[in-house]
């Protein structure tokens, strides 16, 4: 079957970003706020770190979001749905600080616009740790709007997480599409390359790699944001 639907990774991928500097930055941010809220920060900060594993392993009896809300208050004491009233302002405001660990590229607006100009079908395909709003914050640092894809995931909705092939069982459903009609871009070779084993085709986006099991990266089509630029400018129109 031919690709009709281009699935991309947002952080490293449409937006280059050193993902360890922005994690370790986003729990410190998150537990000042806590502690502003008068909250337990040592509680909320376990509470954090239990709920983000517990999303890794979602079976998906519950969407991620119910996962780590469940999660957190059992390993920190501190209720959820209160914690998520006050903690509510969290991502329009001092989320946005962490953009200082993005560097946009003007590639990732060209790509986007490009891959739908040529009929293809664009979905944005992030593993869904974070709410709605952050996802939207970290879209518009890369300079790009949510409403330029067909389809967005965020732990709201999604019940598992990458490298999850459910995740992805998931995305192609929302999508009405089979696995070989879609091209996977991303910079994660256990997360994002792991489509390939289900008859995915793939693009490894090199400028910003994260190879953690240091695996050959030869099965893989592969260069940076700008070569996969070049390697879209090549890819005939989409006539579907």
């Amino acid at each position: 079957m031919a690709i009709h639907t281009l699935l991309f990774d947002l952080d490293g991928t449409l937006l280059p970003i050193d993902q360890d500097q922005f994690m370790h930055a986003y729990f410190g941010l998150f537990v000042r706020k806590a502690g502003e809220l008068g909250l337990d920060e040592k509680a909320a900060l376990s509470g954090l770190q239990a709920g983000l594993k517990a999303m890794l392993t979602n079976n998906g009896e519950m969407t991620n979001k119910d996962r780590f809300d469940s999660v957190f208050s059992q390993v920190s004491g501190i209720d959820s749905t209160r914690f998520n009233e006050q903690f509510s302002s969290f991502y329009q405001h001092e989320f946005h600080q962490l953009a200082a660990f993005a560097k946009p590229s003007s590639l990732a607006h060209r790509i986007v616009e490009t891959a739908k100009e040529k009929g293809y079908r664009v979905a944005l395909a992030t593993s869904p740790l974070f709410p709605a709003q952050g996802t939207e914050a970290r879209i518009g640092w890369a300079g790009l709007r949510a409403d330029q894809f067909s389809l967005v995931t965020t732990y709201e909705t999604y019940r598992h997480a990458k490298p999850h092939w459910h995740y992805y069982v998931q995305v192609l459903d929302e999508l009405g599409v089979d696995a070989s009609e879609c091209l996977m871009i991303g910079n994660d070779v256990r997360e994002d390359m792991v489509v390939a084993e289900h008859g995915m085709e793939t693009f490894l986006i090199t400028d910003c790699l994260i190879n953690r099991d240091d695996c050959s990266l030869d099965p893989y089509r592969k260069g940076s944001l700008q070569a996969f630029s070049d390697f879209l400018e090549e890819l005939p129109p989409c006539t579907l």
